[in-house]
């Protein structure tokens, strides 16, 4: 069984478009979807894992973000390249525009041209994310933390996010982090930063 995974806020505010998604998605024989609120995607994801591999029919967990919509037929697709980690990407928004994967130590610039078929990335966003259960037994709790540095000269201290966490475990656990640049997402990031 496939469960879809959602973080929400506190206010469990989630896209209408995400959540007719998952709702489809969900009507398929296999795949569950549900959500959990948090102050932060990292707990969320890591909590709504937990309580979802408590249920030993739960082979695959597919982490969406509550303003990220995949093209149709996306799950079914990264289900059967049959990997332990593979994902679609979205745009995102740091201090310029991204694709949510990495490519070596960068997150790749939504400037430059993607490539073609599965490739093997450094680290990825958690939205359009499935996992097969192995991962998360393989890993130690908690799956997704933000990390944090000791404050710059710019007065900052976030080191990275809690998807590039997961991915680093994942990878020191013997996974690749594989991702097939031609299932591009929406990210209705207040605005559609696709567009």
């Amino acid at each position: 069984m496939i469960v879809i995974g959602v973080p929400v806020n506190k206010d469990f505010t989630i896209d209408v478009r995400t959540a007719a998604y998952c709702s489809a998605e969900a009507m398929r024989p296999g795949v569950k979807w549900g959500y959990i609120a948090s102050r932060e995607a990292g707990v969320g994801r890591s909590s709504f894992a937990y309580l979802a591999l408590k249920d030993p029919e739960v082979t695959h967990l597919y982490f969406m973000d509550s303003d990220v919509v995949p093209p149709d037929g996306t799950l079914q697709k990264l289900y059967d390249y049959d990997l332990p980690i593979v994902a679609g990407i979205y745009p995102m928004l740091t201090d310029e525009l991204v694709w949510s994967f990495k490519a070596g130590g960068e997150w790749v610039s939504a400037k430059e041209p993607l490539p073609d078929g599965l490739i093997k990335a450094t680290a990825i966003g958690g939205s359009t994310l499935l996992v097969k259960r192995e991962v998360f037994e393989k890993m130690e709790r908690p799956w997704f933390k933000i990390t944090y540095k000791p404050i710059d000269e710019n007065g900052r201290c976030y080191d990275f996010g809690e998807d590039e966490y997961f991915s680093r475990e994942a990878i020191k656990a013997g996974y690749d982090i594989m991702v097939d640049p031609k299932i591009i997402c929406d990210h209705y990031n207040y605005k559609n930063l696709r567009r």
